[in-house]
């Protein structure tokens, strides 16, 4: 298969099971066989699409998504545990944000454990959620725009 039809099948099997309401745990678990040792694949795909999920936010600067706490507000039954942990989501949060307004963000080869697939998955959630709540609409409706795009 290739690295293309790899990348949309993960983007795929992300936006189905959000639409079918599976937890962020059931899905990580469906995703880590495609995460490999000494790689940090399916973090890219998972970083353009919460970019994605974050542009279907709407944000602008008149009218801007606060950023500070969204992440416990959106993806509750899954907390970041330690500082570690918080300050891998928000690296994942935050690199979505850069992603979407064209910057690249910061390395993450410094991480001690290669989780940054795991926090990009968090990423994709809390911004399809932001997402939904901001356009008052279902999750379900934002996963099937970005199926689209």
């Amino acid at each position: 298969m290739s690295a293309e039809a790899n990348d949309a099948e993960i983007r795929a099997t992300v936006l189905d099971a959000l639409t079918a309401g599976r937890s962020v745990e059931d899905i990580a678990a469906v995703l880590r066989p495609h995460h490999g040792d000494r790689s940090t694949y399916p973090a890219s795909v998972l970083m353009e699409l919460a970019a994605d999920a974050y542009l279907a936010c709407g944000s602008s600067r008149s009218d801007r998504l606060e950023v500070d706490g969204l992440a416990d507000r959106m993806l509750p039954e899954d907390q970041a545990r330690g500082n570690a942990g918080h300050s891998k989501r928000r690296h994942c949060v935050q690199g979505a944000i850069m992603i979407a307004t064209g910057a690249e963000p910061e390395d993450t080869g410094w991480w001690s454990t290669d989780d940054l697939w795991r926090h990009a998955l968090d990423a994709v959630v809390v911004f399809v959620r932001a997402a939904a709540e901001r356009r008052g609409t279902s999750v379900d409706d934002i996963c099937r725009s970005l199926s689209d795009a």
